[in-house]
């Protein structure tokens, strides 16, 4: 149903627990399913101090799961299968005292679905900015970093620490970097980057070097491509929602979310 290779399903299937897909079956044939996966929500600093005077915040988390890779079969569809299978999820995280479940929708149309079913926008990030390749200046050529994905899961908490954001473990970050994904340090930013095709695709820029320079710093390492796509925090586009378990959560005004799997 996703155009994924075989051998991103074979990573996928190797590295998660199999208790993460819930499937819908109507007549012993799989109509619908959904993945999850365990996560948190943290702050390092003040943003959830509304909801108890007494905490004293340095490092709040919150539980909770995302929900990826929904999907019913065409023949199943408009039939509430779906919404019945988001709901069993939800259900069972509130049993499990969990704070909310999250998602990350395709498209509008999608979105305003899901608000239906009681999800509401909550995360962001900046607009996408995308350059073209321009003509490379005799000497330009910088040096080029690699980081691994232990070492960037460390300075992705750094970078974080004034943010309210979905607090990846460092094996996820072993896993997207199983499937291709690299990770990068420029003077003081790490991002990551990805190859489609002559397209490459930063999903996460952390760091206050400019853009443009960022994207120049990549056609230099990379002759071949032709356009930078560069994702990062900001408050300008809806990027998931969330749906709480707990009203005290309801408090909270928006969060940081990157690398959603679709």
């Amino acid at each position: 149903m996703f155009s994924d290779s075989d051998d991103f399903v074979n990573r996928f299937i190797t590295h998660f627990e199999i208790e993460c897909c819930y499937v819908c079956e109507i007549n012993g044939e799989i109509a619908a399913m959904a993945f999850t996966l365990n996560s948190q929500l943290s702050t390092f600093n003040s943003q959830l101090s509304t909801l108890n005077s007494q905490l004293s915040i340095i490092n709040y988390q919150l539980s909770i799961i995302y929900v990826y890779a929904c999907a019913t079969l065409p023949l199943y569809r408009e039939q509430g299968v779906m919404a019945k299978l988001l709901e069993t999820i939800y259900e069972e995280a509130c049993r499990e005292n969990v704070d909310g479940i999250f998602l990350h929708a395709a498209d509008q149309k999608l979105e305003e679905y899901y608000r239906t079913l009681g999800f509401v926008d909550f995360f962001y990030r900046g607009c996408s900015e995308v350059f073209n390749r321009k003509e490379r200046k005799e000497g330009a050529k910088d040096a080029k970093k690699f980081i691994t994905p232990a070492v960037y899961y460390r300075k992705r908490l750094q970078k974080l620490e004034s943010y309210c954001f979905v607090n990846w473990d460092e094996s996820f970050f072993n896993f997207l970097y199983e499937t291709g994904m690299q990770f990068c340090e420029y003077e003081n930013d790490i991002f990551s980057l990805r190859i489609e095709n002559e397209n490459i695709i930063i999903d996460e820029l952390l760091g206050d070097t400019p853009k443009e320079q960022i994207a120049q710093h990549i056609f230099n390492h990379f002759p071949d491509c032709k356009t930078v796509e560069i994702n990062y925090p900001g408050n300008k586009n809806s990027y998931g929602q969330i749906k709480w378990c707990k009203l005290k959560n309801e408090n909270l005004d928006k969060g940081y979310f990157a690398f959603a799997m679709e």
